[in-house]
């Protein structure tokens, strides 16, 4: 692992303004990665958080004075970093947000959620959904207040592909993180840097919200599901027993079921609804 100059980084996770100080090479590298796209707040900043990683002979780091994390070696901080900087996130948005597992992006006809079991396929879809022009509000986190919707604007990120598996022709031209020549020519974990001006910058208002709960299968298909089972949905994607009404974000022709073969044949379908 390779220590470097300190270097500062913003990101807004909704309101929540992490300041980061990071003398560890890769953990900077991560964050112009995966966290640029989060560089500019979605939400006013209400909250701010200090985070140092410090990569020396007794490498830790800190938030807030604190020290959250010294048990592991050098090579540790960038995972040791983004456990941190979720588990501090989340605890701050409880009792104020819900948080759920999810993508989300924004068409013309409103926000567009995509949940379901690990695997289903929110990555990719997300991923074709930004190719097309959609705006962009996250992959994997999407939070809400009850009246608006929003996300944290992480890179889009996929599974390490398995030893020997092609990768499907849409995640072909991605890039590796990390790269091969980082980590002794080994495969690295594909992700999708988001263009700049892509995120959408605004929360959308929960009425005008699309809960799409998705899974893998051999056709691509997309069928309208009751407003009741579209709150069951929202529940089950949640990453803690949300506090905040989640009755604005479901509505007649807003929740749906789909399956999908190529991601883009999904995202073309519903756009010509």
């Amino acid at each position: 692992m390779e220590r470097t100059n300190v270097e500062l980084h913003d990101v807004y996770l909704s309101d929540v303004h992490f300041r980061i100080r990071s003398s560890c090479a890769n953990t900077n590298r991560y964050l112009r990665r995966h966290w640029s796209s989060a560089a500019a707040p979605i939400l006013e900043p209400a909250d701010r958080c200090e985070v140092e990683v410090i990569a020396d002979d007794s490498p830790r780091i800190v938030v807030d004075g604190e020290i959250l994390w010294s048990d592991g070696e050098l090579d540790d901080l960038v995972d040791g970093f983004e456990q941190r900087l979720y588990g501090v996130a989340l605890a701050r948005h409880r009792r104020r947000f819900a948080v759920f597992h999810a993508a989300a992006l924004v068409s013309d006809r409103g926000s567009v959620v995509f949940a379901g079991r690990s695997g289903a396929g929110k990555s990719s879809l997300a991923l074709a959904a930004v190719r097309r022009g959609w705006r962009y509000f996250s992959d994997e986190f999407v939070v809400t207040d009850g009246r608006r919707l929003w996300g944290w604007p992480r890179a889009i990120r996929f599974d390490p592909p398995a030893a020997g598996v092609p990768r499907p022709d849409y995640l072909a031209d991605l890039p590796l993180d990390p790269d091969p020549t980082e980590c002794g020519g080994e495969a690295g974990t594909p992700y999708f840097p988001i263009p700049a001006g892509t995120v959408e910058p605004t929360p959308t208002p929960a009425p005008e919200v699309h809960f799409v709960l998705v899974q893998r299968g051999a056709d691509t298909t997309l069928s309208p599901a009751a407003p009741s089972i579209g709150l069951k949905y929202w529940t089950e994607a949640a990453f803690f027993e949300p506090e905040v009404p989640l009755g604005s974000l479901v509505g007649i022709e807003r929740a749906w079921r789909a399956s999908w073969r190529h991601p883009d044949e999904l995202i073309a379908l519903f756009e010509s609804r």
